[in-house]
């Protein structure tokens, strides 16, 4: 990601601050921006989120909606025997794309979305796959997690993984009974499935908490900082997204918008540091998540949903 030159006063500025841990806007290396996180704010969606990172208008700002359809196993789909499947698509608006200069916001769009994937579907991704599975080599729910990156401000990643958590903790799907009968053609008996047309038959996805967050790391000189804004980005030299579940246990080690290369002896730090961090954002987003079900119980009411996005 590249941007516009800034001065050479601007960027000792910034240097000077990480090495004393006293950013331009006052926070310490490792302190996060305050999160806002409302659930259930997009109609005609199993679940959704939006999550803002900062100050209203100033922040990285991002949507997540999960809508969910049945699919028809076919012969060959191994991996879906006794599974369901999630794909993850990240849009880039155009008042967040302005900030992307020499680099195409559909290129950053497609990073984030095999990123996010890697996260959500990965081996330690957190979710039940197996939940998702109707009838066994017959048919199975497919999650379609869209997300829609609002503004930014730097820190995409955290924030993008962050809502779509909350937005995974969110969805309700329908009960499906499955039964046996009989075809009346070949007299054969086989399984079939019927979904349960009831708004109060639902239920919600299991594993969703285990689901990993991450924590982004920048490498500015000899030291590395948290959550940093887009000017302390183009700054950087590296970066280390880390993501962890609630046990503490590593799920994930990508490294990205290198210019040069940092010591193991730093990473050994990061992943100390990491460890703190997302045990602290996961306890702080469970207690939001709860909070935000109980301020707006009626979240799959589109009268709901509308008036919340006509707020910003």
């Amino acid at each position: 990601m590249s941007f516009n030159p800034i001065s050479t006063s601007e960027i000792d500025f910034i240097y000077k601050g990480v090495e004393e841990s006293f950013r331009t806007d006052g926070r310490s290396n490792f302190d996060f921006r305050e999160f806002s996180l409302v659930t259930g704010v997009v109609s005609q969606t199993y679940g959704s989120a939006r999550c803002r990172l900062g100050n209203i208008g100033l922040g990285t700002d991002i949507l997540v909606g999960i809508k969910a359809e049945i699919g028809t196993w076919q012969l060959g789909e191994i991996d879906l025997e006794n599974k369901g499947k999630v794909v993850v698509n990240v849009e880039i608006s155009p008042s967040a794309a302005q900030q992307f200069v020499n680099r195409t916001s559909d290129d950053y769009a497609i990073e984030l979305t095999q990123l996010l994937s890697r996260i959500i579907t990965g081996p330690q991704g957190g979710l039940d796959l197996q939940q998702l599975c109707i009838i066994p080599k017959q048919a199975y729910w497919i999650l379609y997690i869209d997300a829609l990156v609002l503004g930014y401000d730097g820190n995409i990643v955290d924030t993008l993984v962050y809502s779509t958590r909350a937005a995974l903790c969110d969805v309700l799907l329908p009960k499906v009974v499955v039964e046996s009968v009989i075809d009346e053609d070949t007299k054969t008996e086989h399984l079939a499935f019927e979904i349960v047309d009831d708004p109060d038959a639902v239920t919600p996805l299991n594993g969703c908490m285990n689901i990993p967050l991450s924590v982004s790391l920048y490498v500015i000189g000899s030291r590395f900082i948290a959550d940093c804004t887009f000017i302390e980005e183009v700054v950087s030299t590296s970066r280390v997204t880390i993501c962890m579940n609630k046990e503490g246990d590593i799920c994930s080690i990508q490294k990205g918008n290198s210019k040069t290369g940092f010591p193991p002896s730093l990473l050994t730090e990061m992943l100390g540091v990491s460890k703190q961090i997302c045990s602290d954002l996961i306890s702080s987003q469970n207690i939001l998540i709860d909070s935000s079900k109980k301020s707006n119980p009626d979240s799959n009411n589109p009268e709901t949903s509308l008036t919340f996005l006509n707020r910003f």
